[in-house]
């Protein structure tokens, strides 16, 4: 399983590299709005979604410049699709008329105890899972700061664009055409399954990102510290980190796979190491502008190994705690997390940070 995981881990470090793409998607739900709204107002609020480099972009189309008039034509239907048409329109103030195309430290060091163990020539088996869950982690954080800077930084709000902006429409069965934002009728916008407009193919103006949704599929990293469970000792201080990938059916409520690690060193420099996989509930029920504050809980298995004494067991697993989130984009936040777990009939706190995105 961790071989699966790095290898994942890699594939989305890869597919997280790539750049922003100019071309922006309209949904449908927006797109049957416009097309209800008055031509010459359509263009003033326009929600789109930025494409990611990789995704295909819709063909050129010529640009719209500023003083372009509008002019509304119906679209021309054609074997059951809306087709581009060619027309005639003069700037604002007269001129040239322009042709478009509608487009911590334990101090045991012996005795087997505990159950479930298996004591005597353990070796350094805390001590590979600790350099193998470190190499697990570089490779996340490496995907997280990846999407970050690409899923979490596109852009996702409102813009501003002139309303004979070059549209281009997809619809069933392959169809493709390109109209201008003010002759998109409630058929054509019917017919479409969704819409791109591209930045350079008219004047572009950002009015502002849309608030945090969590609605859909999720990755978080966590780094921080933890206490971890040592046998017949207390809990002793030490790293703390967890992977998380899930699914919000809603902005508020969410279900997380959750694999956590842990380690500390006991006073021979032994290293005790913790490997955790529980199901995670999460529930968001605050928010204060860009705050945003909620709950979690989970349930899972956690194993157990100790090189000083050549020890390993495993535990079912509960836990419960806090979230803070400080929203940075429409996909993309800084998460704050406290808890504690219990396993091995001891209860850990931990505390940590990093990023999610959505």
């Amino acid at each position: 399983m961790r071989t699966i995981l790095t290898v994942s881990l890699l594939g989305l470090a890869v597919v997280a590299t790539g750049c922003l793409s100019t071309s922006h998607r309209i949904g449908k739900r927006e797109l049957m709005r416009l097309s209800q709204t008055a031509p010459e107002q359509r263009g003033d609020s326009v929600r789109v979604v930025q494409n990611l480099g990789y995704q295909e972009g819709p063909p050129r189309a010529e640009r719209v410049q500023t003083n372009t008039v509008v002019v509304v034509h119906a679209p021309i239907w054609v074997e059951g699709r809306p087709h581009s048409h060619t027309h005639q329109s003069a700037p604002v103030g007269g001129g040239n008329t322009t042709n478009h195309t509608a487009a911590g430290n334990s101090s045991h060091s012996g005795g087997n105890s505990g159950s479930g163990g298996s004591g005597g020539g353990f070796g350094n088996v805390a001590g590979a899972k600790k350099d193998s869950a470190k190499a697990l982690l570089i490779v996340a954080a490496a995907a997280a700061v990846g999407l970050a800077a690409t899923e979490g930084a596109r852009y996702d709000g409102w813009v501003k664009v002139h309303p004979m902006m070059p549209v281009h429409l997809y619809g069933p069965y392959g169809g493709y055409t390109v109209l201008p934002l003010s002759d998109i009728d409630p058929q054509t916008a019917a017919w479409a399954s969704h819409a791109y407009i591209r930045e350079e193919e008219g004047p572009w103006l950002r009015l502002g990102r849309a608030p945090l949704n969590r609605q859909g599929w999720t990755y978080s990293l966590m780094l921080g510290a933890g206490e971890v469970p040592v046998i017949d000792y207390n809990a002793d201080p030490g790293f703390n980190g967890h992977i998380q990938f899930g699914y919000f059916p809603t902005r508020q409520l969410g279900l997380n796979l959750d694999l956590g690690f842990g380690w500390t060193e006991d006073a021979n420099l032994q290293t005790i190491y913790t490997q955790r996989t529980a199901f995670e509930l999460q529930g968001y029920l605050v928010k204060a502008g860009p705050v945003h504050a909620g709950l979690w809980g989970q349930v899972g298995v956690a194993s157990r190994f100790d090189d000083g004494i050549g020890f390993d067991d495993t535990s079912n697993l509960i836990g419960a705690g806090a979230n803070l989130q400080l929203e940075l984009t429409t996909r993309l936040a800084i998460t704050g997390r406290v808890g504690e777990t219990r396993s091995f009939g001891e209860w850990a706190k931990e505390i940590g940070l990093g990023l999610s995105i959505y």
